[in-house]
């Protein structure tokens, strides 16, 4: 269900991009930091406006020499805005490791001190037993996530956050800043799975937390698991749309390093599949909404061979 009349606004990335496939376009990353930041966040979430030059600097250091990525969450509504410490998640997203651990801090300074790395070795932090699912509600970066990502958050939390905390106190729904893929809007991300999608509807991002929480991956709208870089996501997707059944941990996808676009998804059950991918030319269209139009093109199954 959409709440926006996508006739009366022609000119949002969001709406100019519903033709584009979304397989392989996530974020490839696979560890996230989501960071509990409320009030108004920069363009960049390190641009200083949220916390000063010199600390947004030296964290945004910290966070990449840690090999991880950071983003900023509040939570939906004037909750969002109050806050004692600040909650910080350490989410791993690779099969065999996959993990989220939970912990606070008096301020993000703090953060500098703290092993930020896949399997870091973080003290007074504790696993996290449900989702914390993710909407992109990043105003300043782009309004498609604003005013089609908040309406979703709400609903989300409505209709399945009491779930999530009766499973775990520290399990929620988060509203996050850009993850990247704004023209995708409004964009789910579960950041201990990795598995990204746009446009994710209320509707459909309600199905998706639901089926997480039974280790099922919906296939809808899925953008891909930022695990994997962007042909091993497009694998993944042909492989789980192929009415294969995996649950979420039963796909490993190998890139082939003399062939960046063929990738080998591996069941545990033992099963592959040999998938070549590639790109197709897309009509012009704004990557943002602050963009003018520009040449686009999507991924695209070349060919799919069972091993």
């Amino acid at each position: 269900m959409s709440i926006i009349d996508s006739a009366a606004q022609p000119s949002w990335c969001s709406f100019q991009s519903d033709d584009e496939p979304p397989a392989g376009t996530a974020a490839h990353e696979t560890s996230w930091i989501l960071l509990e930041v409320p009030g108004r966040w920069g363009r960049d979430i390190f641009d200083g406006e949220a916390l000063g030059e010199e600390l947004s600097e030296r964290l945004k250091k910290h966070v990449a020499d840690c090999g991880s990525r950071m983003l900023f969450i509040r939570r939906p509504g004037r909750e969002g805005q109050r806050i004692d410490r600040h909650r910080f998640y350490l989410c791993d997203t690779r099969p065999g490791s996959r993990i989220i651990r939970v912990g606070r801090v008096e301020g993000p300074e703090d953060m500098l001190d703290l092993d930020l790395s896949p399997g870091g070795d973080v003290p007074g932090t504790r696993e996290v037993m449900a989702p914390v699912p993710l909407v992109c509600t990043h105003a300043k970066r782009d309004q498609c996530c604003a005013v089609r990502g908040r309406p979703v958050a709400a609903v989300l939390d409505e209709q399945v956050g009491e779930r999530l905390r009766d499973l775990d106190p520290e399990a929620a729904v988060w509203e996050c800043s850009h993850t990247g893929g704004h023209r995708f809007a409004p964009v789910l991300l579960l950041p201990g799975t990795g598995y990204t999608y746009g446009p994710a509807e209320t509707d459909l991002a309600v199905r998706i937390v639901e089926a997480e929480l039974d280790g099922r991956v919906v296939t809808e709208h899925l953008r891909g698991r930022s695990t994997w870089p962007p042909a091993g996501q497009v694998a993944e997707v042909a492989v789980r749309d192929a009415d294969v059944d995996a649950g979420i941990d039963d796909l490993v996808v190998d890139i082939d390093p003399d062939s960046p676009h063929v990738a080998v998804v591996r069941h545990t059950d033992g099963r592959a599949w040999r998938v070549e991918t590639g790109t197709r030319p897309l009509p012009a269209r704004s990557q943002s909404c602050r963009k003018p139009p520009t040449d686009a093109k999507a991924w695209v199954v070349e060919s799919f061979t069972a091993l």
